[in-house]
C-alpha cells in the first residue's frame, strides 16, 4: 500500500511540474531537431568554447560550463547573481524561452555538467527548461544537422527571480542532518562515501554524517550515457527510497554529480522537495571548527595515505 501511494504521489508531482513548465525535462536528438527552429529555443551549450567552434547544433550558442560555476578552490559556489543575470540575458533567456542544455554526452559524469546548469537556471528563477539526452555525442550518432556559424541572439531583459527551495546551504544542512524526516544523499561513487578515496577539493575523506549513498550513475541506462525516462526514474526512486520525507538534499565533492542525483529525483522521479547543496564537501569540510562527518578514516590513515602519496611518482 505504501508503494502505491508513493507511486502515486510521485506521478502528480511530476505531472503538476511537467504541466508549469509546458516542456519535457529531457529531450531526444530527433526531438531537438524538431524543435530547434522555434522561435522561444534556445539551444545552450556548455562544452568548451573550442569545440563549440568545431562544430555544433544549428543555432546553438554557447556558454561553456566554467560560466557557470566558482572559484577553483569552491567550483560548486554559485557565481555573483549579477553575474548570472548577465549570462542568461546575454543568452536571450527569459521566462517565455525554452532552454535545451547540450554537453559533451561523452560519458555519465559530463551529464552532471547539463544538469547543474539546468538546476542554476531554475535557481534564478527560469522554468521552460530541457537537457538533450545524450549530448552531442548522441546527437552525432543520430546524423543530426551542424554548423560551425557563432548563433547571435537578441539579448533579454531578464531578471532573476530568485527560486530558494532548491538550494540548500551548510546552514540547512546543520539543520537537517539529525531529522529523520529529512534525506541527505551522497551522489558520489562508493570509494569517495566510504572514505577510501577523497577529492582535492575537500579537506578529510568521508560524507556528511546520517547521509545515504546514491551514486549518480544509477540513473543510467545500462553502458550508456543517456539518463534513465521518468517512469523508470520513478521505479529506482521507488525501490531505494519506499518512503518519502519532508526534505531530500543532494550533494557531492563540487555540485557536479550532486545535480544528477537532484534532476534525476526532482526532475525525473518527481520527488517533493529536492534541493541541492551545490558547494557540497569542498564546503563542509573546510570550516574553521570541523562538522559533523561519517566514514573517516582516523588519523594515523589519514597521514599513511598522505605519505602514499608524497612517494608515488607518475
Amino acid at each position: 500500500m505504501k508503494r502505491f501511494l508513493l507511486a502515486t504521489t510521485l506521478a502528480l508531482a511530476a505531472a503538476s511540474s511537467a504541466a508549469q513548465a509546458g516542456v519535457s525535462p529531457i529531450v531526444a536528438p530527433q526531438e531537438l531537431e524538431h524543435l530547434r527552429t522555434a522561435p522561444n529555443v534556445r539551444i545552450i551549450d556548455i562544452r568548451p568554447a573550442d569545440l563549440y567552434a568545431k562544430n555544433h547544433i544549428p543555432g546553438a550558442l554557447s556558454a561553456p560550463y566554467a560560466a557557470w560555476r566558482g572559484p577553483a578552490n569552491n567550483p560548486g559556489q554559485l557565481p555573483e547573481l549579477t553575474e548570472l543575470a548577465k549570462l542568461v540575458q546575454r543568452l536571450g533567456l527569459d521566462e517565455h524561452t525554452h532552454a535545451v542544455v547540450v554537453s559533451t554526452g561523452e560519458n555519465t559524469t559530463d551529464f552532471g555538467a547539463a544538469a547543474r546548469v539546468y538546476w542554476t537556471m531554475k535557481y534564478l528563477g527560469l522554468e521552460q527548461l530541457s537537457i538533450l539526452n545524450g549530448g552531442m555525442q548522441l546527437w552525432r550518432s543520430a546524423k543530426l544537422p551542424e554548423d560551425q556559424a557563432a548563433a547571435q541572439v537578441a539579448p533579454s531583459t531578464y531578471q532573476p527571480v530568485v527560486n530558494p527551495d532548491i538550494l540548500a546551504t551548510r546552514a540547512d544542512i546543520l539543520t537537517q542532518i539529525d531529522n529523520p524526516k529529512a534525506r541527505l544523499v551522497d551522489a558520489r561513487p562508493t570509494a569517495f562515501f566510504t572514505g577510501q578515496v577523497k577529492a582535492p577539493t575537500a579537506a578529510v575523506p568521508g560524507t556528511i554524517r546520517n547521509a545515504v549513498n546514491i551514486e549518480h550513475s544509477v540513473w543510467f541506462k545500462p553502458d550508456s550515457t543517456e539518463i534513465v525516462s521518468a517512469a523508470q526514474a520513478k521505479q529506482i526512486a521507488a525501490e531505494r527510497f519506499p518512503e518519502l520525507v519532508d526534505d531530500t538534499i543532494a550533494f557531492c565533492n563540487t555540485g557536479h554529480w550532486a545535480a544528477t542525483d537532484w534532476f534525476a529525483l526532482s526532475e525525473l522521479a518527481g520527488l517533493p522537495n529536492v534541493r541541492m547543496y551545490p558547494e557540497s564537501l569542498a564546503d563542509w569540510t573546510n570550516t574553521a571548527e570541523a562538522l559533523p562527518m561519517d566514514n573517516t578514516p582516523s588519523r594515523s590513515a589519514q597521514l599513511l595515505e598522505k605519505l602514499k602519496g608524497a612517494f608515488t611518482f607518475n
